[in-house]
């Protein structure tokens, strides 16, 4: 991954302690983080400022943020120069990568594409066994 400083700088925002953790915390992580993953793993800062912060960034295009469905937190991940598709566990929340991407080149009328999204909605193994066991 590029310098974190650079990546800030190239977006026109400062390199600031807090801005820095949150980005080395993203950069560290195997799977998108909430506010309240990245909080307890930075010393110093507020809910708050983490979020936003993570917001900030999001706005920049140095974070993407995942939603699951039927939840009111949302997952942040740096993008690091690539686009990622996740199957999401309704039960459990796990986000699962997917390494393939089924959208190629999508050419829409009047419509200049600049990027896209994919999340699969669905229940885990373990998830699975839990609710045929209590269908039971």
């Amino acid at each position: 991954m590029e310098d974190i400083n650079g990546i800030l700088s190239k977006v026109g925002l400062k390199c600031t302690k807090q801005r820095i953790s949150v980005m080395q915390v993203l950069s560290d992580a195997d799977a998108p983080l909430t506010v309240e993953n990245i909080y307890d793993k930075v010393d110093g800062m507020s809910l708050s400022t983490v979020y936003r912060i993570a917001e900030k960034l999001c706005e920049k295009g140095i974070v993407s943020k995942h939603t699951i469905q039927d939840s009111d937190k949302f997952y942040y991940e740096l993008i690091n120069g690539e686009h990622r598709h996740y199957a999401i566990c309704l039960g459990c929340k796990e986000m699962r990568y997917v390494d393939i991407c089924p959208v190629h080149s999508p050419h829409i009328d009047n419509f200049t594409v600049t990027g896209h999204k994919l999340e699969i909605y669905g229940y885990c193994d373990k998830c699975q066994k839990k609710l045929n066991t209590k269908g039971r």
